[in-house]
């Protein structure tokens, strides 16, 4: 079944292939199988490019459903094995620092080794939260945002909203510096699309200041906003977190009229909660633990 998801998904045997890491008679053998098993045709092969007939269609989202389900079931059996052992999905938005999720691994995987983090860095601060109430995550940090039922949460702290600037701005040295005298510049911010909290404490410490950027240079992500800010396209407003992280080309300015800081908060599922998470939030949140 994992060989038709991946085909289906694909509608190519070089790449379902490629990623099952098996060769393409192989994964040919195992469809036409399949086939013979259930006694119906699920990949129309009379044409150059291949589709799936309808009853592979109407396999396609029960096949997906049960291979999740088995997945789920082995998760569940690992993770209630020992406290110390299991599987634990963890994501995070763009906002939070590499940095700090790599410290946390770190610890994790020193003290207690049989405990695996699961890691994506790929999501929005919306799609942590929406992702931990569909079950796809155990553990998420974000910024702090409204929850759903069934999940919980604590701040972990405020980050210090400041200036970044290319390593040539006029700026760049200077000790600290008042946003409003930035009214002019064009600012890079990160897109209404990546769904990130940044973006609007970035508009806010701007209205703050008193005035609305009129150029505004959208980035994907953090990544390509800090590479941004390093080409000279624009300026930032961002935490001091992510001065640490930043492009080489990037200095931080602190603000002189401007008070604002980005909450950053860890939330979990309550459902079904299982020792594995348990030890990884009690980890978060140790006092030795310091995510500043």
């Amino acid at each position: 079944m994992r060989a038709f998801v991946a085909l289906a998904q694909e509608l190519n045997y070089g790449r379902a292939a490629a990623a099952l890491h098996v060769t393409q008679p192989a994964l040919s053998f195992q469809i036409k199988q399949l086939e013979r098993e259930l006694g119906v045709p699920l990949v129309d092969r009379s044409f150059r490019a291949i589709s799936l007939t309808r009853a592979g269609e109407a396999f396609l989202p029960e096949c997906a459903a049960t291979l999740e389900s088995v997945a789920k079931s082995v998760r569940m059996a690992r993770n209630a094995h020992s406290e110390d052992s299991g599987v634990v999905r963890l994501g995070f938005a763009g906002a939070l620092s590499v940095e700090t999720v790599s410290l946390l691994a770190r610890t994790v995987r020193q003290g207690f080794p049989a405990i695996e983090l699961a890691i994506t860095a790929s999501h929005t601060s919306s799609e942590v939260i929406d992702f931990l109430a569909a079950g796809k995550l155990d553990i998420g940090f974000t910024a702090e945002q409204r929850l759903l039922p069934g999940i919980d949460s604590t701040v972990l702290g405020d980050d210090p909203m400041g200036l970044l600037v290319a390593t040539d701005h006029p700026l760049s040295s200077a000790g600290e510096t008042a946003l409003a005298e930035l009214a002019g510049e064009p600012f890079v911010l990160t897109s209404v699309a990546a769904g990130l909290r940044l973006r609007d404490e970035a508009l806010e410490a701007c209205l703050d200041a008193g005035f609305r950027p009129q150029r505004i240079h959208d980035a994907p992500d953090t990544m390509t906003m800090l590479a941004l800010v390093a080409a000279g396209v624009g300026v930032a407003v961002a935490p001091t977190r992510m001065a640490r992280e930043a492009h080489s080309g990037v200095v931080y300015v602190p603000l002189s009229d401007v008070r604002r800081s980005l909450r950053t908060m860890v939330a979990w599922r309550t459902a079904q909660p299982f020792a594995a998470q348990l030890k990884v939030l009690g980890i978060i949140a140790e006092a030795s633990f310091n995510l500043e």
